[in-house]
């Protein structure tokens, strides 16, 4: 794997559109909340103080979790679709694997570089989205904020790596951030419906909304983020295996 490559490849990642646009969406979306917390009427406001539960870093961080879940996994999902889908979009891809590299070796040197840019641009974005919510609505934990958010991690590895199994067969970038998306939203919007019916049943280790109210809420995460760490590594195995073996 060609190392200059490999970081121009993260260089260009980061960089792009979709890096800025993530960290926007958060940003955006953390002055909404932000405002609607601070200027909520005060017995509004009494109400969502108390059903924050204990552990959380504020009513801030219980407004995002509830509210803003979906519309971070989307952008996730966009980095999925980076691996391959983009550059078939492009036309790239083709010409790239035109060259002395192996199937394998690019893919490698495109997953790496999506992960490595991934990772950097959600913290930054977190830390934009907590220091204007301490800002405005001013009685924040940001550290413990910022600690969640990288609790969240193995879902949102787990959207990435599903994203790209999608995106072997399906190749076309707006059909496989479509099919990305749908997937987690339909496992949040069953539970919903599941648990309006039957308030005691327990949701699915990869619902991403149950995932997130457990980082939050301070349950114990470790047998559910093993479960999506391996299937991570099952996802990424198999789609690759699929990619480096047969072309599509």
């Amino acid at each position: 794997m060609n190392l200059q490559i490999l970081l121009l490849d993260i260089k260009q990642i980061l960089t792009s559109k979709r890096s800025l646009y993530t960290i926007l969406i958060m940003a955006v979306f953390a002055l909404i909340f932000s405002l609607v917390v601070e200027f909520s009427p005060e017995d509004l406001k009494a109400a969502m103080e108390a059903a924050v539960p204990p552990g959380s870093a504020g009513v801030f961080e219980y407004v995002w979790f509830s509210d803003v879940m979906l519309f971070l996994l989307l952008a996730v999902v966009s980095f999925g679709a980076f691996i391959i889908s983009d550059l078939d979009d492009d036309g790239i891809l083709d010409l790239t694997l035109a060259r002395p590299e192996s199937r394998c070796s690019f893919l490698l040197r495109r997953t790496f570089s999506v992960l490595a840019s991934f990772i950097p641009v959600f913290i930054l974005g977190t830390l934009i989205a907590g220091i204007i919510a301490a800002a405005i609505v001013g009685n924040m934990d940001l550290l413990e904020f910022l600690a969640h958010h990288l609790t969240l991690m193995p879902m949102l590895l787990f959207v990435i790596a599903l994203t790209f199994f999608l995106s072997v067969p399906l190749r076309n970038v707006t059909h496989t951030v479509l099919a990305g998306f749908s997937l987690p939203l339909i496992l949040s919007l069953t539970h919903m419906f599941m648990s309006a019916g039957d308030p005691g049943s327990e949701p699915s280790i990869l619902n991403p909304m149950a995932y997130s109210v457990r980082v939050f809420t301070g349950q114990p995460l470790l047998e559910a983020a093993g479960v999506l760490l391996v299937l991570t590594c099952i996802l990424f195995l198999a789609g690759g295996m699929w990619f480096c073996k047969k072309d599509i």
